[in-house]
């Protein structure tokens, strides 16, 4: 497969070089974008051997129907407003996309996304590389096995997202709502967002509290609380900033029959049912003794570290689009987490609950256009 990388930046220029280096079976470096200064310094000898570079992706896609240039697909790690203009085009090319996160600023530009690369028919995939995290897919496994029951309650602070003010003026789109389209929210926590929908499925609503500016000289929000609710009744927190420290990543999900503890590469599950002797419904309700203490039965588990979790999302999808295996992340959760993140950023604007509406339902339309009135009423008042 001959992959094109267009916005070779910090990650761009990781993923060239992955390819390049022959670390991606089946994957070829046919050209790249937008590559300068140490960058440029990394992929030198393949560029001096004679690989393409294009100064835009409107040279690279140009060339590609003049019949200049040919490729199998592209990886776009550019700005997120681009990334749809960029996919769209990809796909009416007949190319296979793989997506840097997140799909874009708001849902309809992942919605368009996934739109079009049904009507091509080509692979489109998205770069959540934590998914290929052990811990996460052990995490994930538990809680979808049914083994301790529903889902109560999520309790995450990821605080672990450090950034000094030097960090934001190193590039003129980071934190800006023209260029950027918003904060933590939308640079570091997709991750995040995407694995909460993940392992615990998509929250029904959620009530949003983003701070701007709070610890930088920025105009977006670099401190975030949310509380979110679940279809089921389930509850949660999710808290956020780039200005603790030191930050912590701690994640605690309630089920019926457990509690599971994900926090420094390890997982803890406290059981219930030895203690209770059966299901905590049951023993909450006939139970006697007023003031017990449910302190659990624990077991620790250490999953193995994934040393290289971009390599597994690239051959995840060189695999899927030749037939032979399938993307870490398909194109369709990209959706997802920009749904969870839009919606918390219209509910701190609006001060109040906003449902997150069903993918494919009419709701979601009039959400789109509310979420894109109020960021365009932001970017003016900057």
């Amino acid at each position: 497969m001959k992959i094109a990388v267009i916005g070779v930046g910090n990650m761009g220029s990781k993923y060239a070089s992955m390819i390049q280096g022959g670390a991606i079976r089946g994957m070829e470096l046919a050209a790249i974008t937008r590559v300068r200064g140490v960058y440029r310094e990394m992929l030198l000898p393949a560029i001096e051997a004679g690989l393409p570079v294009y100064e835009t992706a409107d040279e690279l896609y140009d060339a590609v129907e003049k019949g200049e240039l040919a490729l199998d697909a592209v990886v776009i790690a550019t700005p997120h407003y681009a990334h749809e203009e960029l996919a769209v085009r990809a796909f009416r090319n007949g190319l296979h996309v793989l997506c840097d996160k997140p799909s874009g600023v708001y849902s309809r530009q992942a919605r368009v996304m996934e739109e079009e690369a049904a009507r091509s028919g080509r692979v489109f995939g998205m770069v959540f590389n934590q998914r290929t995290l052990p811990i996460h897919r052990q995490l994930y496994e538990l809680v979808h096995s049914g083994r301790y029951g529903a889902l109560k309650r999520v309790n995450w602070v990821v605080t672990d997202w450090y950034r000094p003010q030097q960090y934001y003026t190193s590039s003129s789109w980071h934190a800006t709502w023209e260029k950027d389209g918003g904060g933590i929210l939308l640079n570091q926590c997709p991750h995040n967002l995407d694995l909460l929908q993940w392992i615990c499925g998509m929250p029904a609503r959620v009530q949003g509290f983003c701070v701007e500016g709070h610890f930088h000289d920025i105009e977006v929000e670099d401190d975030v609380t949310v509380y979110l609710e679940w279809a089921n009744g389930a509850t949660g927190t999710f808290i956020s900033s780039t200005g603790d420290a030191p930050g912590i990543n701690r994640l605690e999900i309630s089920l019926e029959e457990a509690m599971i503890v994900c926090e420094g590469g390890k997982l803890r599950i406290g059981e219930l049912a030895q203690e209770m002797g059966g299901r905590e419904a049951d023993y909450r309700k006939n139970a006697t003794d007023y003031f017990k203490k449910i302190r659990g039965t624990w077991t620790e588990l250490t999953p193995e570290k994934e040393e290289k979790p971009y390599e597994k999302v690239l051959q995840g999808f060189a695999d899927a689009c030749m037939g032979t295996g399938s993307c870490v992340a398909p194109g369709t959760e990209g959706r997802k987490s920009l749904l969870i993140s839009n919606a918390v950023y219209l509910s701190s604007w609006e001060k109040r609950m906003v449902e997150i509406p069903a993918v494919g339902s009419q709701e979601e339309l009039a959400f789109e256009r509310q979420f894109e009135a109020w960021l365009a009423r932001k970017k003016e008042s900057r």
